[in-house]
């Protein structure tokens, strides 16, 4: 209820206003009169009529900024893995040339060259390969299922070295014809995965898997990310792998160091500055370091396989089964929750694009 002072007040006219409109500018002669009354419960109706139309415009106002704060943070994410590379990111030491120049090979740009090709090469569909998937896997499926069978074992590891070989270059050929050849593979990265000369890849990584249970395509991923599809092999390292001995030539690589690894590895910069990437600070280092040295590409794949598997540090990765991306994201940087196999902040991210790119995780069993 309404005090009577003011229910009295609300309702009392208060306002006359006469409106007038002549009927010629010379003479003044009016034609029409209104006159209008206003009391102040029409005026309180008017406020609050104004009011709620100035609330629902600032609330339109604030709403269309918080979709386009949204709409920023949604490409900023988007954006991270690119931001990693560009500015403050990994060297780039040949940004006209996809072919890297072997005269003098250096480990700073392999990195970015992974990234700027799988940014350049086209995406495929999901319909297009989706059929070439489901072929392989039934393949995939009955061959091991009739190996197993054949040699009345339960599990591939059982299987003699013989029979291992013959399995795996059935899986490889079946792949190669069934998905990487149907699919749009780049001529150096066809070149890489399926050239014999040094090496049968797919079916090398395919054994190694069997052996000593590092998934196919993380295998095949980092070897073609540490050597730019095969473009920068150094000593037939094909892993990055240094030697800790430091008795071959120490070469050019670029590694993201805390400050206090920063100060534990001083003698080795070349030069140096600092970053902040993902909230943290790093510096982003040139460097000189040893890499080891192998007599031939299989000597690589089968060490890269041993020294995953012997050393302590790399031991929660085989906790994670055959799912690659938990691999890819288990192996990185220890600055991101991984095991640190290399110091770049998006070095799972890369491994993931290549086996996704590729269809590498057809090969893990």
């Amino acid at each position: 209820m309404l005090p009577i002072p003011f229910k009295k007040w609300v309702t009392r006219p208060v306002y006359s206003i006469s409106i007038t409109i002549p009927t010629s500018f010379k003479n003044n002669k009016p034609v029409l009169t209104f006159s209008i009354q206003l009391n102040n419960r029409l005026i309180l109706a008017l406020i609050g009529i104004f009011s709620i139309i100035a609330v629902l415009q600032v609330s339109i106002l604030v709403s269309g900024k918080d979709d386009t704060q949204l709409a920023q943070t949604n490409t900023s994410t988007e954006n991270t893995t690119k931001e990693y590379l560009e500015g403050d990111g990994l060297e780039n030491n040949n940004t006209d040339n996809e072919t890297l120049d072997s005269d003098e090979v250096e480990y700073n740009d392999v990195l970015d060259y992974g990234f700027k090709h799988l940014s350049k090469s086209n995406p495929i569909s999901k319909t297009e390969t989706e059929d070439k998937r489901k072929n392989f896997l039934k393949i995939k499926h009955t061959l091991i299922s009739e190996a197993l069978i054949e040699n009345q074992v339960s599990r591939l590891e059982q299987l003699s070295d013989a029979k291992m070989i013959l399995l795996n270059q059935k899986l490889s050929e079946a792949f190669i014809t069934i998905v990487f050849n149907q699919t749009k593979v780049e001529p150096h990265v066809m070149a890489y995965f399926t050239g014999t000369k040094d090496l049968k890849k797919f079916e090398t990584a395919l054994m190694e898997q069997a052996k000593y249970h590092v998934p196919a395509s993380i295998k095949l991923a980092q070897s073609a990310l540490e050597t730019a599809y095969g473009q920068r092999i150094v000593n037939n390292n094909y892993f990055g792998i240094k030697d800790k001995r430091g008795k071959t030539k120490a070469i050019t690589t670029t590694e993201y160091y805390t400050a206090a690894e920063y100060k534990a590895n001083k003698n080795k910069v070349v030069s140096s500055k600092i970053i902040q990437k993902g909230g943290k600070t790093l510096y982003k280092c040139l460097i000189k370091d040893s890499f080891a040295d192998y007599h031939s590409p299989w000597e690589s794949f089968r060490a890269h396989s041993i020294f995953l598997n012997e050393s302590k540090r790399y031991s929660p990765l085989f906790t994670k089964g055959k799912n690659y991306e938990d691999w890819a994201d288990k192996i990185g940087s220890t600055k991101y929750g991984g095991v640190g196999y290399a110091t770049s902040p998006i070095y799972g991210e890369l491994l993931k694009k290549i086996i996704k790119r590729y269809n590498l995780d057809l090969l893990d069993y």
